[in-house]
């Protein structure tokens, strides 16, 4: 007897008693270590125990006949013991008869089959499929713009330059090239004599050795340690979302000194892949390690990857290959690897060069140049970055610089240490907090001189005194240029006329957090969900903040502070 309904006939009229259909994904756990699938489509409520046995011995033998389990020996499956048998559902035992009911529906069931046997496994082939779902590539952060996804991109940089070995080159490179045709050759050249005249070189009759067409592109190098075909190190994990290695190093980021530059920003595994996908229609990866005497390289390409018609089963592939080294790799990076993402086709509209050099020194301002005085006195450069060949320390503007240029007075700072209440439980964030002070100058706020900077450089400005950010935020050393803050309510103490509250109108409040706070996907603001970010918004107000959730320890320079 057959154990699905027959399909429903369409009625003009639905009857309100009409069950719904239903779904049932059962994973089934064999005695010889294997797995089948079994989807019921609005099946009878149940079936005997004997029926079920046979559905999974059918799957199992299509299974087998598909080559999809690997060849190894295994024990045989004695189906007539497995009927009389029990399935076991999360620590219960079904016997005789199999209810539907108890398992839920459009979800995935796993049990356990046993054959009678006595002989039992824990470990089942096959059992999870970590292929990711190209469904995703669909799904990209709601708020990218073309500066979060490439700073996606050069986050996954700076995070592999600062592996970097003592001694070694530590470069990121960022180049936004359009279309050109590039003609070259080896010959003797041209100079300005009359038999090697470079005016002969428009005559009819030239020979050109060499012509390249070169796409347009955004490339990012870096001089990190790269990527091979070994399978700890492989160039595959570049590109599979949800690979990230670097996820596991957030630990070590949490802590330390302000402000706190340890570029752990791996949270969810699929930053670059998502990055790329928003900048343009095709990636070409290319990536080497000292090892390696080869480049390998990996191409994704967006429409191919989220068309269904690319997808064998369950499998995700892609192309690439390997090549030799060029000239300018070797150059950029003389340790010997790199890692270049190239992206073509692109559909961003892309800003002026300048005002790309300064959005990314401002993102990344303190990995650039870090301006609060070292032991030696000198400003450190913990990394070498280019944007479109032009050293990012020698560009004037961006909010940071220009901010630092019409701040006044001594800075004041404290640090902040959050820990969850909770039992159990050993989580933990840090914070700083730096005010700096904006005076009145020739009779003018240094807000508005601000301001004024920013629109001669090209920005659109929309603020005025009164509606200007008075909070900036950074995660690891990297700007979350979209945090919503116009000020945290320790600053706004006071009567709204008085002196005091006046003042604070004209200071700015420089939040530098450890890797205890967590940011959005897209990594433009903070999670509302995190519980460090939500004391944090509301320190110093009373009213708000949930004293049973977290600590707060206030401190300066190791004395605390109330």
């Amino acid at each position: 007897m057959s154990n699905r309904r027959p399909p429903k006939r369409a009625l003009v009229q639905v009857d309100d008693d009409e069950e719904e259909d239903k779904s049932y994904k059962l994973k089934i756990l064999l005695p010889n270590g294997t797995n089948v699938t079994l989807t019921l489509n609005n099946p009878q409520p149940e079936m005997s125990m004997r029926n079920f046995v046979n559905l999974v011995k059918e799957e199992y033998e299509k299974t087998r006949k598909s080559c999809v389990l690997s060849g190894k020996m295994r024990k045989r499956i004695d189906w007539n013991l497995a009927a009389e048998s029990y399935l076991d559902f999360n620590g219960e035992k079904i016997r005789g008869m199999v209810r539907l009911e108890t398992f839920k529906p459009d979800s995935c069931n796993i049990l356990r089959l046993d054959d009678g046997s006595g002989e039992a496994t824990t470990m089942y082939e096959n059992m999870w499929d970590l292929t990711p779902d190209t469904d995703m590539l669909r799904e990209l952060p709601e708020n990218y713009s073309f500066e979060t996804a490439l700073a996606d991109l050069i986050d996954n940089s700076l995070q592999a330059v600062w592996s970097c070995s003592p001694g070694n080159r530590r470069l990121i490179s960022v180049d936004v090239l359009e279309d050109r045709i590039s003609v070259f050759d080896s010959g003797p050249g041209m100079d300005r004599s009359k038999e090697n005249s470079i005016a002969k070189w428009g005559k009819i009759g030239a020979s050109i050795h060499s012509v390249d067409v070169l796409e347009d592109r955004i490339s990012v190098f870096d001089s990190g340690p790269g990527m091979d075909r070994s399978k700890e190190n492989s160039i595959a994990k570049w590109g599979k979302i949800g690979a990230s290695i670097h996820r596991s190093s957030k630990s070590k980021a949490i802590g330390g000194k302000p402000p706190y530059l340890m570029p752990f920003f791996g949270m969810f595994g699929y930053g670059g892949a998502y990055a790329c996908m928003h900048l343009g229609r095709r990636t070409l990866v290319s990536s080497k390690t000292k090892q390696s005497k080869k480049v390998f390289t990996l191409q994704l390409n967006k429409e191919a990857l989220i068309d269904n018609r690319s997808t064998s089963g369950k499998n995700w592939k892609v192309d690439g290959g390997m090549r030799d080294p060029l000239d300018e790799e070797t150059k950029l990076s003389p340790h010997g690897s790199f890692t270049k993402v190239e992206i073509f086709e692109w559909k961003c509209k892309i800003p002026e060069i300048y005002q790309l050099q300064c959005r990314l020194k401002d993102i990344y301002f303190p990995y650039i140049q870090y301006d609060e005085v070292s032991k030696t006195g000198r400003t450190l450069r913990p990394v070498e970055f280019q944007v479109h060949g032009e050293d990012l320390t020698e560009i004037v503007g961006g909010e940071v610089a220009t901010t630092n240029l019409n701040s006044k007075g001594e800075e004041f700072w404290f640090q902040i240490q959050f820990c969850e209440k909770r039992k159990g439980t050993s989580q933990e964030a840090n914070a700083r907090l730096k005010f700096v002070y904006f005076p009145i100058v020739h009779g003018k706020e240094s807000t508005d001189i601000i301001m004024e900077s920013f629109e001669k450089e090209g920005y659109k400005v929309s603020e005025s005194f009164q509606t200007f950010g008075r909070v900036s935020v950074r995660r690891l050393g990297r700007l979350l240029p979209e945090v919503p803050w116009a000020s945290i309510p320790f600053m706004e103490r006071g009567a709204k006329a008085s002196t005091l509250q006046k003042c604070c109108q004209r200071v700015k409040c420089f939040v530098d957090l450890d890797a205890g706070f967590v940011p959005t996907p897209s990594k433009t603001d903070l999670s509302t969900q995190n519980l460090f970010s939500v004391a944090l918004k509301n320190f110093g107000s009373k009213s708000k903040e949930k004293d049973n959730d977290v600590s707060m320890v206030i401190h300066r320079e190791g004395t605390s502070l109330t």
